[in-house]
This record gives C-alpha cells, structure tokens and sequence, in this order.
C-alpha cells in the first residue's frame, strides 16, 4: 500500500528511503561468503543470491543413509546444507526463504513462493516439474504485462502451461515477444533450455576445502590445517600433471564474514613447501575473530606442469632459475605484484623501446605476447654488426659533434662538458622512424630516421650516439623543411 495509507492505519511506523547500492553491495559480500557452500555463486536479482552446490553436498552430510544407498546420502547432505546456510543466515541477522532445484529457475521459484511455512523448499533430483507446478504463474520470472495477460487467460498456476500447445499460447497472446518470454521462461525453470549463469568469478581449476565442527582460533591451528588443505591440493595438481600459478585461501568466520588470501607464483608450482612460505606471510595479518569453521584453497590459476631435467650427480639443472622463482615469489606476495618488475623484450624499431617493464608474476601466456622477433633476439641485439650497448640513458641526452657532412662519423664530440677525441667508429646504421606511433616520443618531437654510430674514445670508453635528421640533399622530397641535424647520446658500451 501507499505509505501514507500505512501511517494513516499505523502512525508509529518507521520508515527510511530504500538505498539500492548498499544492497547490492551487501548481496555481493553475502554471494562472497557464501563460497563455503559452493565455489560457483552471485546476487541473483535486488533480493537474493544462487550457489551452485554441485559436488558439495555430500560433504555436508553427518552420516549414511539409512539403506545405504548413495543417492539418499547426497539427499540427506543437500538438506543439511541448506538447514546449516539458513542457521547461519539467521545468527547473521537475515531471514530467508531457500529453495532447491535441478535448475536455477525451478529453485528461484521454490524460494520466493514454495517457503512460507518452511524456510527450504527442495525438489528432489527428476521431480522439478511436479514440485513447481501448483506454483503461481509469478514465479516463473515474468514481467508484469505477462502475468496479467496469462491470468486474464485463466492461466494462474505454472502447471496450466504444461498441458497448452505452444502455437494456441501465442495465438492467444497475440504478441510474439510475451508468447516467446513466457515458452523460455517456462523451459528454462524445466531444464529443457540452458540458462546462462555468471559467477563471482571463474571456477577453480582445483579446489581443497574442510570444514570444523569447533571453529579455529589458535593461530598456530590455523597454520597447521592450511599447510594439511595446501599439501592436499598439491597432490590434486600433480595427478593433474598442473602447476599453481595463483593461489586463493578463503578463511569463513563463524560470524558470517570471510577473510581471503591471495598469493601467485612467478612459474607452475606444487611444492607445499613454497605455497605455505608464501600464504604464511599474509596469513599471521588474518583475524580470526569468533573463529574459523570452514577453509577453502582453491587454485584460480595454473599451467602445464614440466618436470625439471636432473643432471648426472643427481642436481637439478634449473636449481638456478628455481631459486630466483622462489625470491621473485617471495618479494611479489611481500611488496606486491606490481612492484616486483621484469624485463621483457618488445618488437620497434627504436632502441628505448625494445624492452617493457611487466610484473614478474605474469603469466607465460602473456609474457609469449611480449616476445620479441627472431630478428630481435637478445644475442643478435648483443653481437654482431648491430649489437645494442647494455646501457641505455633514460632519455638520448644532445651532445656537441665535430663530423664530415653529411655522412661521417664523429671525430670529436662533448657529452656533460667534457670533451672526447675519437680513436674508432662504425656506422652508420640507419633506424627510420615508427610513423604510425606518437611523434612526441622522438626527442626532437620530429618524426626524423636517426643514424647511428659505435665510436670509442681515446680512454677507452665505448659510446652509442645518433645523429637525428638529414642534411639538406640527403632527402630527395622537394617538400621536406627540416631543422639542422642534431646528435644525441643514447647508450654506453662497457
């Protein structure tokens, strides 16, 4: 009713404006907690929230069934799990009405129409039909003008619309659009259509997860069953022949919040060892507030696992590289990923931009996008006639050239107001300028081909520097108005 018709009938109600936001943002952090019962879940509309609990009921069954039979045990773990999501629901502060189905359209409709005397509706596994049939035609998900236009029909309940031929609905309907809403409505609440469903996020490849009958709250209890779920999940990875690439541990507190711990691995790895190093650093941060009943590890990322090559005397030939994956894992979960940095080679033509900085923890399939041409591999960039110094300044800083024109390479330059005699050079070696990128990124914010020299002084000293531009007669184009030349260094060799 209109609230001033409810404060003429009860003028000491209490109201306040509905705040839409907030309660999206609290169904996110109930579907968030709620990944104890299942690792695929989210809202479900501005009231609710679905969790596929495929796989998971079983867990939360205290005992065989009575005839032993496999099918009642899972029945009997499915009924336990929603009694134990509404005890938990309730100790939180929230009613609910729970409903369970074959398909999330069924289990919709048993929890907004088939719970007003209990608060879980369940329809057994093949009996979605008859459980949903004396159910108003409202909860199928329909919109207004459909249910208005089925009950002007004398169509109220979902069961008046098993036995309909589809052509006589929609000649009744006279609109095509409600008459195809209502058929995939209807098919999708009796799994006869899929419905797309999005999760939180993507399921785990693999998952561990235990539950306690007395919540942890000793730390050291804590630790001690991480390293158990950890170990478990390890020994899944290695039946799998997969290797851990990010790892996420979810801490469900009793009081209906949940802590998480994310940590990633710089290559594929399953060493319980290492992953409990890394969870150990964020895990003594966790409160464990009223205490912990419920851990769940899942592995939200991984890759094909390849066994190391052992030498003769029984060392590991990656030992090496093993040990610097360790550190960068170590530093990555410490400080972040974002500040553990690595070099990556990149394909352009301009040497400043042969190499990016990525997060060490990328994966390999984004480092492969990364990778340079074979033309550019690092020792074809080291040796040979067009080898690149190992040093490059931040920016190509100008210098002062004594040279033959147009094309002669330096006989004497100033670089920070000292002066150099030239012993040897090489050159030059042409690099024309990336015309489809920024011009401001050349440092004389012209779109100029540089010439480059290798040149040694006197001391001893290698150096890398460039002359940007062209002398007038060098470019043929009767048009080009370009500046004098000017050089730059870039680079230094040892």
């Amino acid at each position: 009713m209109a609230l001033a018709d409810a404060r003429a009938m009860l003028p000491a109600l209490r109201s306040r404006p509905a705040e839409a936001a907030r309660d999206a943002a609290m169904l996110k952090a109930l579907a968030r907690w709620a990944g104890r019962y299942g690792p695929n879940r989210n809202s479900d509309g501005p009231d609710g929230l679905w969790i596929d609990i495929t796989g998971v009921a079983h867990l939360f069954a205290t005992g065989p069934a009575r005839d032993g039979s496999a099918s009642r045990a899972v029945s009997a773990g499915e009924a336990e799990l929603l009694s134990d999501l509404v005890r938990r629901l309730g100790d939180a502060g929230f009613s609910c009405g729970v409903g369970l189905a074959d398909t999330l359209g069924a289990a919709h409709a048993l929890a907004h129409h088939a719970t007003a005397t209990s608060a879980t509706a369940i329809a057994g596994p093949g009996k979605t039909k008859e459980a949903i049939a004396a159910l108003p035609v409202e909860a199928l998900r329909l919109t207004s003008a459909s249910v208005l236009l089925l009950k002007r029909l004398g169509l109220t309940r979902i069961g008046d619309l098993y036995g309909l031929p589809r052509a006589a609905l929609e000649r009744r309907f006279r609109d095509a659009t409600l008459a195809a809403r209502v058929l995939t409505r209807l098919d999708q609440a009796l799994g006869v259509s899929t419905e797309p469903c999005r999760p939180l996020s993507e399921p785990p490849a693999f998952t561990a997860r235990r539950t306690y009958a007395e919540p942890l709250i000793v730390s050291s209890s804590i630790e001690a069953e991480v390293g158990a779920l950890i170990v478990e999940l390890a020994h899944r990875l290695e039946t799998g022949g997969q290797g851990l690439r990010r790892l996420l541990l979810s801490l469900y507190r009793t009081d209906a919040s949940v802590a998480t711990i994310e940590a990633g691995t710089s290559s594929p790895c399953r060493d319980p060892h290492h992953l409990l190093d890394l969870v150990s650093l964020k895990l003594a941060g966790i409160d464990a507030g009223f205490g912990i009943d419920a851990l769940v590890l899942d592995a939200a990322l991984v890759e094909p696992f390849e066994p190391a090559q052992s030498g003769l005397e029984g060392g590991d030939i990656a030992s090496k590289s093993s040990a610097a994956a360790i550190l960068i894992d170590r530093l990555s979960n410490r400080l972040g990923a974002g500040k553990v940095l690595r070099l990556m080679p990149r394909s352009s033509h301009l040497p400043e931009r042969t190499a990016t900085a990525l997060p060490a923890l990328l994966a390999a399939d984004d480092r492969a996008r990364h990778s340079p041409p074979r033309h550019m591999s690092p020792r074809h960039m080291m040796t040979g006639p067009h080898a690149r110094p190992p040093f490059l300044l931040p920016r190509p800083e100008p210098i002062e050239v004594v040279a033959e024109i147009p094309e002669g390479a330096p006989a004497r330059f100033t670089w920070r107001r000292v002066g150099h005699a030239v012993l040897k050079a090489e050159g030059p070696e042409r690099i024309a300028p990336e015309w489809w990128r920024s011009i401001g990124a050349d440092p004389a914010g012209l779109p100029a081909p540089r010439d480059y020299y290798r040149i040694e002084d006197t001391a001893g000293g290698g150096y890398w520097v460039f002359r940007l531009g062209l002398y007038d007669g060098e470019d043929e184009s009767e048009d080009a108005q370009r500046p004098h030349p000017g050089w730059y260094m870039h680079g230094l060799f040892p």
